[in-house]
């Protein structure tokens, strides 16, 4: 079985380093062989879209019987708990956030009124969350895979709407503020302090990818992706780095082959016939196109 960690690297200055929530594995995982690929970062829901050759958002509206027949467009959501600084806000990692059902059915009743002042509604399938439009939103925000465990952008989204989404987002933050979940308070889960909307696909589809509909059988702890995909027969599994270790069992050898990504990188790891000693590096050599690293997961899993 493969392993694909979406944030098993992060930023140390000008090059990527292990990310420390997966150090203990630092020594078994410096002896693999190396491939290092320019990657854009990714949730693990990305990463099973990318597998699944379609869009996380096509993904979903496969498993979403409500879609409005007046739908124009639709957003993937992504809730998160984020930390004010002085002048800047950091989004804690998806893979820290407690997340549920129940959790994205109050989420949704808590943001109707909201949103359908602007022609919006959002749905739950599981604990993910997409979002209909009636209008088109011309705006081109980052994926959350650029978001999560990072900085939120200081600047208006690309496009003639990214002020009006700006505000959309900003309304939000005050609604979630005014009316806590106390359910998670009472569990000890952190906050949702606001949602990022990502992904934007108009809808109805032209031309829907029949890869969309595919159906890869994957292991995973992430609450998102786990509300539609089968673990049964799974070659691959996708985690973040925070909930590697609830995929593996405590002293078992780790995969012959392991993707490590963050920071605009991804490297494939491979088992090597040449023993190594140490910790090694983790500087980028002969970086491939990701389309190059795509084909080779997708064999992999064929």
């Amino acid at each position: 079985m493969d392993l694909i960690v979406s944030n098993g690297l992060v930023s140390a200055g000008d090059q990527p380093q292990l990310n420390p929530e997966i150090a203990i594995w630092e020594e078994p995982l410096s002896a693999y062989w190396k491939q290092w690929f320019h990657s854009a970062d990714k949730v693990p829901l990305a990463w099973y879209a990318a597998l699944s050759g379609t869009s996380p958002t096509e993904l979903l509206l496969n498993q979403c019987s409500t879609i409005p027949k007046d739908t124009a467009q639709c957003w993937l959501v992504s809730p998160y708990h984020a930390q004010l600084a002085r002048d800047s806000v950091r989004v804690f990692p998806e893979g820290l956030l407690d997340w549920t059902v129940e959790d994205a059915q109050y989420l949704r009743a808590t943001l109707k009124p909201l949103l359908a002042d602007e022609g919006m509604a959002m749905h739950c399938v599981g604990a993910a969350l997409l979002l209909t439009c009636e209008k088109v939103l011309q705006a081109s925000p980052l994926g959350f895979g650029e978001i999560s465990g990072h900085l939120l952008p200081n600047r208006h989204h690309d496009g003639e709407d990214g002020g009006r989404l700006n505000r959309l987002l900003s309304e939000i933050q005050m609604t979630l503020f005014q009316h806590p979940n106390v359910a998670r308070q009472q569990r000890g889960a952190m906050d949702v302090n606001g949602i990022w909307l990502w992904s934007p696909l108009d809808y109805p589809l032209q031309q829907p990818n029949e890869a969309g509909g595919k159906q890869l059988a994957v292991a995973t702890r992430n609450p998102v992706l786990r509300s539609f995909v089968e673990a049964a027969n799974a070659r691959v599994m996708i985690t973040e780095a925070e909930r590697m270790h609830e995929l593996l069992k405590a002293n078992a050898p780790l995969p012959k082959r392991i993707v490590l990504a963050g920071e605009g990188y991804a490297v494939l790891l491979t088992t090597s016939w040449l023993p190594k000693f140490g910790k090694g590096t983790w500087q980028p050599k002969a970086v491939k196109r990701e389309s190059a690293l795509l084909s080779t997961l997708y064999q992999l899993q064929t």
